[in-house]
């Protein structure tokens, strides 16, 4: 079955403009849930470097220190040994049961 097959039939023309939207959403909040792991990386990396020091961190640091720990976080998953095993882990998850996979 494929898209156009969706739209001459009015019942899955309407089945799949609501799966559509749900997976809009779905990636919306999965951006969301990203955003604020990302936020958790960055206030570890500020605790990391504060314990270091005992003067208050000033705002131009906090920027550079939040950035170069997002740059390597994401240099980590971009790594292809990561990349695989996340690929390999997903196809994992879609074997599963439905019922037993994680809902958004």
């Amino acid at each position: 079955m494929t898209e156009r097959d969706n739209l001459t039939d009015p019942q899955k023309s309407k089945e799949y403009s609501q799966n559509m939207t749900d997976l809009a959403k779905e990636l919306e909040t999965l951006r969301a849930e990203l955003q604020s792991l990302m936020v958790r990386f960055g206030v570890r990396a500020l605790k990391l470097y504060q314990t270091g020091t005992p003067e208050p961190l000033q705002s131009q640091q906090m920027s550079y220190l939040i950035k170069y720990e997002l740059t390597n976080a994401i240099a980590d998953l971009q790594d292809p040994k990561n990349m695989e095993g996340i690929i390999n882990q997903t196809k994992e998850e879609w074997k599963k049961p439905k019922d037993s996979q994680p809902s958004t």
